[in-house]
């Protein structure tokens, strides 16, 4: 059993997002082609004698306690691996911006369980590390496995489609956040489509024609729309998008250069931008 471990694990974008009918239990039936970027987390856990788990992050606004999804996953580990801690630091290096729709805190709670699966010598199964996740967060199967996948259901349903080639995000957050409750009660009440295109990701024009996100058209936020549009001028942009249920948009380039022009620029007019390439793996030991 190793002692401590540092996990990085990455953010998501959704290249195109449906949000069906509400289910019986209160969930959503989604349609999303997301894609994991390489903007990270940095999760160290450390084990100790303390008999707890407690959680570290220099990010403020971050709750350090039980309310953390990474302390969470921690519990759900142990309970379902039926292991007693003998006492475990969780320290997060956040990177990801938080009400932001890219998963960070996701991105969290997958390193965790990731980390804690390499650390007592893989107890779990994949399937078993995914199921764990999927009972604490929708999106954290999919941080655990990562790449290019479709999902439906809650987000459970993964399938691995062709990973996308030559592609460039600029990824922007404006100074709002947006509550996931209130995007799902906007979509709600939002006409939705019922045809949904078919997506080549093998082809960046296939992927930039289908961008879409039905939270971003039912919430029709200002500063989001000015945003998406300001992104659309920049030289080389094929396309932008919502990620999730926002509020962070992104830029779609298959040119590094203008991709850097345009991040260059447009860091000017919001408190958080960075670039990003799509990347094969959600979590990974390092």
């Amino acid at each position: 059993m190793k002692k401590s471990i540092k996990v990085r694990s990455a953010a998501k974008v959704n290249l195109t997002l449906y949000v069906m009918d509400k289910r019986a239990d209160g969930y959503h039936d989604l349609h999303s082609i997301m894609q994991s970027v390489g903007l990270y987390e940095y999760v160290s856990l450390m084990m100790n004698n303390s008999e707890n788990i407690t959680i570290s992050c220099g990010k403020d606004g971050i709750p350090c306690d039980e309310r953390n999804i990474a302390v969470k996953c921690a519990y759900k580990f142990f309970d379902k691996a039926e292991i007693t801690p003998t006492g475990l630091h969780i320290d997060i290096q956040k990177n990801i911006p938080v009400q932001a729709g890219l998963a960070g805190g996701s991105a969290d709670g997958a390193a965790v369980l990731r980390g804690l699966n390499e650390m007592y010598d893989e107890p779990l199964s994949e399937d078993e590390l995914l199921n764990v996740g999927l009972s604490v967060g929708a999106d954290i199967p999919f941080c655990l496995s990562g790449g290019t996948m479709l999902a439906e259901g809650v987000g459970d349903i993964l399938t691995p489609l062709a990973p996308i080639s030559g592609a460039v995000f600029v990824i922007v957050k404006p100074e709002i956040g947006i509550s996931t409750a209130d995007a799902y009660r906007a979509v709600d009440s939002f006409d939705k489509r019922t045809h949904i295109p078919n997506v080549d990701t093998t082809d960046i024009i296939s992927v930039s024609a289908a961008l879409h996100n039905d939270f971003e058209e039912a919430l029709s936020i200002p500063a989001i729309n000015e945003l998406t549009d300001k992104l659309r001028l920049y030289s080389g942009c094929m396309g932008a998008c919502m990620s999730g249920s926002g509020s962070a948009v992104f830029g779609l380039f298959n040119d590094l250069p203008a991709a850097e022009r345009c991040l260059e620029d447009i860091k000017k007019y919001v408190p958080f931008a960075a670039l990003a390439l799509p990347v094969l793996q959600g979590t990974e030991i390092i």
